[in-house]
């Protein structure tokens, strides 16, 4: 089955679903909080016309993109005044220079004036892991670790980890911080680290290994969960992603930003059901979140749930009152069950704007629809079409209606009239091939055609549209074949693919694998024609009874179905 035009909406909202939230790493508990010492006092230095200066000019300099002057300008201040601020200053200029030499140099000054600063030290390690120089980067580091309070501790980790993210050798900054993270081996923020920095450099095993200890030592922290599930995904193992996350809820079922995380995932891997269901559960939790209520709407609607969808987005519609796309869709919900006047309710209801031009040319739809053909083009050619997008719509949307209202003629001069001007068009060039075939005019339908799949060869619905002509309205079976054959490659669960094989294969002589596809396209999607198909083919076999008995069904579901109509009236006159 195609994918439905809203899927794309669906994986946008879901995006931006708190994708990946951050979560304060919490105190550990085992550590011992140290007392601050207390801050250095600063050097009483007069602030002579001199040093001003150079302070003015640095800064100048740096606003105006002169970074080489403000460096040293900076530099020369914090030697002359040898504050601790100036120091700052000027590193921090060096590096985002990319002076390593002047940013070593100012950073040693800093330290020496502020050796408990941890900002010091980390901007000394990051001029020796720019240069390659990882034991003394270590060296570093360390302090940084030593220096952090125990409750800080965990925090730390994390930023050195984001640190140590801009080595270029990432098998290098991966042993390094394998070598940190043995200081506090129960610290469940140094394994995580060492996760963040296996999975940079690709070692999925070790990433593993590493996040799986941080969730031991603390097994409810919900970033460590998402992490894991994140690597689970890159190894391309759907199964292991769903047992891990559903053991994970099961222990903590009010993790909400990891269930978002996991909806999202099933939405990735298209398991439609099971991803409503987590986002019905995240709406139930948060019933004021209108994302979480707009993306269940949208996945009712995915899954042909109509009533839940109307809910949801009737729901969504009071948190996010200018939500026209929510309108739009709920139009469509009641196109669906002939409530045409609902639909047509919502459609009026969409403003000017950038849902207007959408909303007006379903409102034409339901005026066909009603049986209001006339009413309906007016509507239509009412419309101010804006760009070359829209002027596509229209015409495919106009020549739907003349086709299915049989004023072929019409339909092939509006989707002929588009054509001119956007001659490769493959929407208009597929449409205008099923007008023409309806027209007996074979050659045009089959050029159609043809030049779609010079433009796109892996397009299935003309392969299929195709294949299926040449085995219906010619006896050239075996190209036929070829054709729909690449067409199922390609869409494997498409059922009218599969009806498109079953009539090839009845034309090609071969019963039983015709009536194999048709009953399996009829398993996937109840109609009319599939069963006109079926029948067909088993009346052919001898098997009148099974025939009538697929017929019978179908006329129950749909009466007035004039191709199913037909086939019976061939054989049961």
């Amino acid at each position: 089955m195609n994918k439905s035009p809203y899927l794309w909406l669906l994986g946008a909202v879901c995006l931006g679903l708190s994708a990946c939230a951050s979560v304060t790493p919490q105190p550990v508990a085992e550590a011992t909080v140290p007392v601050k010492p207390a801050p250095a006092p600063l050097p009483k230095v007069a602030l002579t016309p001199n040093v001003l200066y150079e302070l003015l000019l640095g800064e100048i300099a740096g606003q105006r993109g002169h970074l080489n002057v403000a460096v040293t300008e900076f530099t020369r201040a914090a030697t002359q005044t040898r504050d601790p601020r100036v120091a700052e200053r000027a590193t921090l200029v060096s590096l985002y220079a990319h002076r390593p030499k002047e940013a070593e140099e100012a950073g040693k000054l800093w330290a020496k004036l502020q050796p408990d600063s941890i900002e010091a030290h980390e901007a000394l390690a990051t001029v020796m892991m720019d240069s390659g120089r990882m034991p003394e980067a270590q060296v570093q580091l360390q302090k940084i670790l030593e220096l952090s309070p125990g409750s800080e501790l965990g925090e730390a980790y994390l930023r050195i980890a984001a640190v140590m993210d801009r080595v270029p050798d990432h098998a290098e900054a991966l042993q390094l911080m394998q070598s940190l993270a043995r200081l506090h081996p129960k610290l469940p923020e140094a394994q995580f680290a060492v996760a963040s920095l296996a999975a940079r450099n690709r070692d999925a095993t070790v990433a593993v290994q590493a996040i799986d200890r941080a969730l031991q030592l603390r097994p409810s922290w919900e970033e460590a969960a998402l992490f894991k599930m994140r690597i689970l995904a890159l190894q391309k193992n759907p199964q292991r992603v769903l047992t891990f996350s559903r053991k994970f809820l099961h222990s903590y079922p009010h993790a909400t930003n990891f269930r978002i995380n996991y909806a999202r995932y099933l939405v990735h891997i298209q398991r439609w059901n099971m991803a409503l269901q987590q986002f019905m559960r995240v709406a139930a939790e948060n019933p004021n979140n209108p994302e979480a209520v707009y993306a269940t709407g949208l996945l009712a609607l995915q899954t042909n749930q109509s009533g839940l969808a109307r809910k949801y987005l009737e729901r969504d519609l009071k948190l996010q009152p200018d939500n026209n796309q929510a309108r739009i869709y709920l139009g469509e919900i009641a196109e669906q069950s002939k409530h045409y006047k609902e639909a047509a309710r919502w459609y009026r209801q969409v403003p000017a704007g950038g849902h207007y031009f959408e909303a007006q040319m379903r409102l034409g739809v339901v005026m066909s629809d009603e049986g209001r053909l006339d009413d309906a083009l007016a509507q239509l050619h009412q419309l101010h079409a804006e760009s070359v997008g829209q002027q596509v719509q229209l015409a495919l949307v106009e020549g739907q209606m003349l086709r299915r209202a049989k004023r072929y003629r019409q339909a092939d001069e509006v989707l002929s009239a588009a054509l001119e001007s956007q001659p490769n068009n493959i929407d208009l060039l597929y449409a205008r091939a099923l007008v023409e075939i309806k027209l007996n005019r074979l050659d045009l339908h089959e050029a159609d055609l043809r030049k779609i799949l010079k433009e796109d060869p892996t397009n299935a619905d003309a392969l299929n549209a195709l294949g299926y002509t040449l085995a219906n309205r010619t006896n050239r079976y075996d190209e036929a074949l070829s054709l729909v054959q690449k067409a199922l490659a390609l869409r494997p669960d498409d059922p009218y693919i599969m009806d498109s094989m079953g009539w090839v294969q009845y034309r090609l002589g071969h019963d039983a694998e015709a009536v194999r596809y048709l009953r399996a396209a009829l398993k996937k999607r109840q109609n009319p024609e599939i069963s006109a198909h079926l029948g067909e083919v088993l009346w052919a076999m001898g098997r009148k009874t099974e025939a009538e008995s697929v017929w019978s069904r179908a006329l129950k579901a749909a009466p007035g179905n004039r191709k199913l109509l037909s086939v019976i009236k061939k054989f049961k006159p």
